[in-house]
């Protein structure tokens, strides 16, 4: 009896009719075969089945950790734009205060160095 394997599937046609002797008992040997046959496919299949067991469970631990991850990051992003107004607000504040003084010193200049300048020159 061979043993089963993937690459050759001619020793077994599902749907055939079993061969077996009426004349000698001791010949049903082609239908011990073919259940040995059969077996040898239910090993691999259980196999196979546990084997995608195995990267399910490994998939769904990964989505979770994803999921985790994912929403720390769109918790992030939620608060980039809040940051971003108020960061441009401030910009914006500190610019207007920043030239709002260096316009009341160049004011103060010309009130005072102005006079001086009219007077030395002429």
């Amino acid at each position: 009896m061979r043993r089963y394997s993937t690459k050759s599937d001619d020793d077994l046609h599902l749907g055939a009719t079993p061969v077996l002797s009426r004349e000698d008992p001791a010949q049903g040997a082609p239908l011990q075969e073919a259940l040995a046959v059969l077996n040898e496919r239910l090993q691999h299949v259980s196999v196979t089945v546990r084997d995608l067991a195995a990267r399910l469970t490994f998939a769904e631990d990964n989505r979770s950790d994803i999921l985790r991850r994912l929403a720390v990051i769109e918790e992030r992003l939620s608060q980039t734009a809040t940051k971003a107004w108020v960061l441009g607000c401030a910009a914006a504040v500190l610019l207007a205060m920043l030239t709002g003084t260096l316009g009341g010193v160049w004011w103060m200049f010309q009130q005072y160095v102005g006079p001086l300048l009219r007077t030395s020159a002429g």
